[in-house]
This record gives C-alpha cells, sequence and structure tokens, in this order.
C-alpha cells in the first residue's frame, strides 16, 4: 500500500511517498520510503501549501495518493484541500508517530549512551531536542502493539541541580515567568545557556556567536557548537552544560516512565551533538538520581540517528487507518 507520511515541525517539514507491507510473523510492516522532500516550514502560509508543492513536484502522484497522515499536537481527522476524491489526514504528535516508528530503525542507527538491561515488554521513554523538546511514553498494547501517551513534558518547570544552573535560571527568569526544560534543551536552549554563562562569567561570546545570537537566532546553535569544539572556552562550558541537562532531564522522564523498555534520544539535536552525549556528561547526569541510580544504571539509553523514524511512524499508521477507511478510487490517468 502507498501513503504519503509527513513529519511537520517548526523549522522543516518531510513529505514522503511510503510503500507499506506486512512481513509475514512479523509485529512491524516493512516500510520502504521512496520520493521524499524536505521543505523550510517557515517558507509556507501552511501545511495545505506545502502539500501542493510536494505534489506538484512528483509526478504522477495526483493518481495515486491514499491516505495522508501529517502531524500536530492532537489526532483528530480534518479535511485538508489537496487533490484526489479520496484524499484523507490524519494529525497526531509527532512522538507519538517517533514512538511507531522505532520499530522499523535498523540497529546501526542507534547509539548507546548506557547500555542497561532491555526488558521488551517494559515501557519505553522518548525524549528530544529540536526547535521544541518533545516527550512521550510507549508502552506494550493489545496484540504486542505500542500505545503511545503523548506528553507536554518538555514545558514542565526546570529544575537546576547546583549553583551554575540556577545562575541560569536567574538569568532566564528576566525574560520569561515560567523557565521550562525545553528554554534549556532545545535548539534555543542551547542559545539561552551561551547568554546565560557569558553574562554570569562576564567572558564575551566569540563576535560570530554574537551576532547570530542577535541577527539570525536560529544559526545560533550550529555556531556554538562549533566555537566549542575550537575551544571557544564559553561555547564550550554552554554545550557541556546543555548535554548534561539532556541527560538530566532524560533521567526524570525515565523514573516517572518507568522506562524498563529503554530510552531513546531523538530529534535533530542528538546526532549533530553526538561524541559531545558520547562524552560521560550526559549518562553522569542520567543516573545521578541519589538511591534511584542503581535503576536508572539498568535502563538501557540510545540516541536515534534515523532521521526519517517519525515519517516511518507515520506510514506505519497510515496504512494502519487506512483498513478504516473506504477504499480509495484511483483517479484516472489524464494526459496533457
Amino acid at each position: 500500500m502507498e501513503v504519503l507520511a509527513g513529519d511537520v515541525g517548526g523549522t522543516k517539514t518531510l513529505l514522503a511517498i511510503a510503500e507499506v507491507g506486512e512481513l509475514p510473523g512479523a509485529g512491524a510492516p516493512s516500510i520502504e520510503l521512496r520520493e521524499s522532500c524536505r521543505y523550510d516550514s517557515r517558507q509556507y502560509p501552511g501545511l495545505g501549501d506545502i502539500c501542493r508543492a510536494f505534489a506538484a513536484e512528483q509526478v504522477g502522484i495526483r493518481n495515486r495518493w491514499h491516505c495522508s497522515p501529517v502531524l500536530h499536537p492532537d489526532g483528530r481527522e480534518v479535511p485538508l484541500d489537496a487533490p484526489g476524491d479520496d484524499f484523507s489526514v490524519r494529525l497526531v504528535n509527532d512522538f507519538h508517530a517517533l514512538a511507531l516508528g522505532l520499530a522499523a530503525v535498523k540497529p546501526h542507527d542507534l547509539v548507546r549512551l548506557n547500555e542497561g538491561v532491555h526488558d521488551p515488554a517494559g515501557p519505553r521513554a522518548l525524549i528530544g531536542a529540536g526547535t521544541g523538546l518533545g516527550e512521550a511514553v510507549a508502552v506494550v498494547g493489545a496484540c504486542g502493539r505500542p500505545e503511545v501517551l503523548a506528553s507536554e513534558g518538555g514545558h514542565a518547570s526546570f529544575a537546576p541541580r547546583d549553583e551554575p544552573e540556577m545562575e541560569i535560571l536567574r538569568f532566564l527568569l528576566r525574560r520569561h515567568d515560567h523557565v521550562s526544560w525545553e528554554r534549556v534543551v532545545s535548539g534555543d536552549g542551547l542559545v539561552n545557556i551561551a547568554e546565560a554563562i557569558a553574562h554570569s562569567s562576564g567572558a564575551p561570546l566569540p563576535r560570530r556567536v554574537a551576532e547570530m545570537v542577535l541577527y539570525s537566532r536560529d544559526d545560533a546553535p550550529a555556531a556554538i557548537t562549533e566555537s566549542a569544539r575550537s575551544g571557544d572556552p564559553v561555547c564550550r562550558r554552554s554545550v557541556e552544560t546543555f548535554c548534561s541537562l539532556y541527560g538530566a532531564e532524560a533521567g526524570n522522564l525515565a523514573l516517572k516512565a518507568l522506562a524498563t523498555g529503554g530510552v531513546y534520544v531523538a530529534g535533530g539535536i542528538a546526532p549533530k551533538l553526538l561524541p559531545e552525549l558520547q562524552d560521560g556528561r550526559f549518562r553522569a547526569a542520567f543516573v545521578a538520581k541519589g538511591r534511584m541510580r542503581p535503576l536508572l544504571e539498568t535502563m538501557p539509553v540510545q540516541v536515534v540517528l534515523d532521521p526519517n523514524t517519525t515519517v516511518l511512524g507515520a506510514a506505519a499508521l497510515a496504512a494502519d487507518g487506512a483498513t478504516l477507511l473506504p477504499q480509495a478510487r484511483p483517479t484516472p490517468a489524464t494526459t496533457p
């Protein structure tokens, strides 16, 4: 079955045609992504415009689509102005789709940060920093299928652990009436950390980074990372603090979910900071939960490197939902 699957975010949107088939004796379907295209979400008025741009770029797509899942904080069915009489849309939280896509991720696209012991029947915790901070929990439901508990846990209150992190909180409280984990563990969170450290230490940010913070903030995280790797002390400390905070919040989520099925670190930032996440700071913060440390040491933690994981989950969800929809009627082909 062919479906149109999408991963819609605040920064980028990925649309792809996926072929979904059943594997004999396997619980997860086989999913092959075919035509795909990535768009800058900020350059389009809405999702419908992105879908129309994709349709215009893909030869023959107007005669082929059956069901399209795109991602949104809720799961309502909504109409979308798009070609085809049988076009339908299902909107789900992006981490819902991400959880479903994990089954299709290849082993070489998973990098361990903590070994642990995997319990296949245990809950899974998902956390991912990107434009924002996404969190979710997946549990094994009926017939072995995952049931996903979507969350807005990234907006829970940031909890500093020491005086330097208290300084970051004080700095951000001057700007915001509520400082969430997303304010420190996200792309903009890395920028916030760098600004706070520069302010409290009195050491300036590199000129190029400072200019990006003021005039091109979306590009600043990459510049901070580059400067950190080049040896700038403020940027290096900022990236180290970011990775430690990322591990701390991953540990918080793991405890709340009792994630014996593993913790999965996704999102756009983790692959870009993989060497820093692997240097031990993330893991140290993850397990630093007092008497709960032995429990956290048993939970596997893996970084998801496959950038298409969410789209794979959306495709699986679309194919599953298509059985509940009227059979699509192919649109007759037209010739120019």
